[in-house]
């Protein structure tokens, strides 16, 4: 009896298993987060909401991103040109949170234009910093004086008023300045001791209160400054903070450390998640506001301040469209300007437009403020 051979089964090529089919979803679900980050520079929050938070989680989608690549480049497969393709289409928003070179120009600082932008937090009016409020501002006033920018734009401004001394009097005498603007909150007509403020070594002359229709509290300043034959325009800006309270800083502090309860966690969450939601909304109107101002100025401007957003929104997207920034012209590192909360958060900035050219952009490591004080020095026209 004749024996028949049996033929060997014939393995099924580009067959994928059940494993990296379902890494393949989920690389593709990270994808689509990036994208949606991206979205959210182009898409006002007052129109869609949610969009602004896959901005803030920007760095983290990144990350995500960044492992597949590596992930599939080990396995040998062709499916890390899905991360790949996606990073490279949102290249540049990576400058704006980290610079591994800085500027190559070799420009003497020599009759240059030093800008520090700084929020002192009310100069740790409530003793928020190490219990002692006198010690945090004498830190601060002695910072000025050593920096000793030309120009210094001040957002969480506190007078003095209340404590028998004027801390304007107090800057200006330490740090040398001859000329200052101070814009104070105007709440339902009750003036108080809190603002915005711009000291300068050159005279002003001009000075403007730019108030955003929703919100008593939060406002923009703008200056005019005579530099030789030149005049240069200066805003001080205070987009709308989150406001979070003593609750919400407990709350993720027991998330980081896992010691939040499970029943506490959609509570929690839920509150943060309402704040961060009000706050969008309203800087998204501020920022149209100030940024209509700016195509009416008839003058070089330098813009700073506090936008309690990060570089991957819609407030960011809308001053870029206008000015430049220094640290992506200038900057080197990490350019995180916020010590609390999260890491890497970049939330104050300093402008410019194209006819000033930035030969520096540095963030001083100085904890006297849950922000970081942000320097940037110009060489202006001529």
């Amino acid at each position: 009896m004749a024996t028949t051979k049996k033929k060997p089964v014939k393995k099924t090529k580009g067959k994928m298993s059940f494993a990296t089919k379902l890494m393949v979803v989920v690389n593709l679900f990270v994808v689509c987060l990036l994208l949606c980050s991206y979205l959210s520079l182009y898409i006002s929050p007052a129109k869609f909401w949610p969009v602004a938070f896959a901005g803030l989680a920007y760095p983290v989608f990144l990350l995500f991103n960044i492992f597949f690549v590596l992930f599939w480049l080990v396995f040998l497969k062709k499916y890390f040109i899905l991360s790949l393709i996606t990073i490279l289409l949102g290249y540049n928003q990576i400058q704006t949170y980290i610079k591994f070179s800085g500027s190559e120009r070799k420009l003497s600082f020599e009759n240059s234009l030093k800008v520090m932008s700084y929020n002192v937090r009310l100069f740790d009016l409530y003793n928020w910093h190490n219990g002692s409020s006198k010690l945090t501002q004498a830190s601060i006033f002695e910072l000025f004086q050593t920096e000793s920018p030309d120009i210094l734009c001040i957002q969480d401004y506190y007078s003095g008023a209340g404590k028998g001394v004027n801390y304007g009097d107090t800057i200006c005498s330490r740090a040398g300045y001859k000329f200052r603007s101070v814009e104070l909150i105007n709440k339902g007509n009750k003036g108080l001791p809190y603002g915005l403020a711009i000291f300068s070594k050159y005279p002003i002359v001009h000075t403007q209160k730019l108030d955003f229709q929703n919100s008593k509290v939060n406002f923009c300043q703008s200056i005019d400054v005579r530099i030789g034959n030149d005049t240069v325009r200066v805003l001080n800006m205070h987009l709308e903070s989150i406001k979070f309270g003593k609750e919400d800083y407990s709350f993720v502090s027991d998330v980081t450390t896992a010691q939040a309860a499970n029943d506490k966690l959609k509570k929690g969450f839920l509150a943060i998640a309402g704040k961060m939601r009000f706050a969008y909304i309203r800087r998204a109107s501020q920022i149209e506001t100030v940024t209509e101002f700016i195509k009416s100025s008839p003058y070089q401007l330098i813009l700073a301040g506090d936008f309690n957003d990060t570089p991957v929104s819609f407030s960011y997207r809308q001053i870029d469209n206008e000015l430049d920034d220094t640290f992506v012209d200038s900057g080197i590192g990490l350019g995180q300007t916020h010590g609390q909360m999260l890491p890497m958060l970049r939330i104050d900035y300093i402008f410019h437009s194209a006819g000033i050219q930035t030969i520096e952009h540095k963030t001083i490591d100085k904890d006297y403020s849950d922000h970081f004080p942000v320097v940037a020095r110009f060489m202006l026209p001529g």
